[in-house]
C-alpha cells in the first residue's frame, strides 16, 4: 500500500513541476536523449537529400541510361546493365550532396521546425531556414 501512495505522490509532483513552455520541454528532451540540436539538423538534412536523390534524381539518371541504344561495340554490356542501378543510386546520392538543391533546405525545414533556431554561425553550410 505504501508503494502506490508513493508513485501517487512522486507523478502528482511530476504534474506540478510540468514545464510551462515548448522550449523547456524541448531543453528537457534535448538533455534526456544527449543528441545535440546540430546533429538532429544534420541528421535531417541527411533524411532530405537521401529523399531527393531516391524521388528525382535516380529516375532521372534511370531513364537517361536505359535509353541508351547504342550498337554492341559502343553499347552498355551485360555488367553495366546488370550493377547500372547501383551506380545510379551512388551518382545520385553525389548530385544531391554537391549540389545546393533549394528543395533539400526547404525539407530541412520542415523535417526540423520543432527544433529550437540554430545561430547563423553554427548553422550548416547551405542551409538558409529564414528563406
Amino acid at each position: 500500500m505504501s508503494t502506490i501512495s508513493t508513485t501517487m505522490n512522486s507523478t502528482s509532483l511530476d504534474l506540478l513541476s510540468r514545464p510551462k513552455s515548448i522550449a523547456q520541454v524541448q531543453s528537457g528532451i534535448n538533455a534526456r536523449d544527449g543528441v545535440s540540436t546540430e546533429s538532429k539538423y544534420a541528421e535531417a538534412r541527411t533524411a532530405a537529400e537521401g529523399l531527393v536523390a531516391t524521388s528525382f534524381i535516380k529516375p532521372i539518371l534511370a531513364q537517361l541510361r536505359e535509353s541508351n541504344n547504342a550498337p554492341p561495340p559502343f553499347g552498355p554490356t551485360q555488367a553495366e546493365k546488370q550493377f547500372g542501378s547501383l551506380l545510379d543510386n551512388r551518382m545520385a546520392d553525389e548530385i544531391t550532396r554537391a549540389s545546393q538543391f533549394p528543395l533539400v533546405d526547404r525539407l530541412v525545414q520542415e523535417f526540423t521546425k520543432h527544433l529550437p533556431q540554430l545561430d547563423t554561425e553554427t548553422q550548416p553550410v547551405g542551409m538558409d531556414l529564414n528563406a
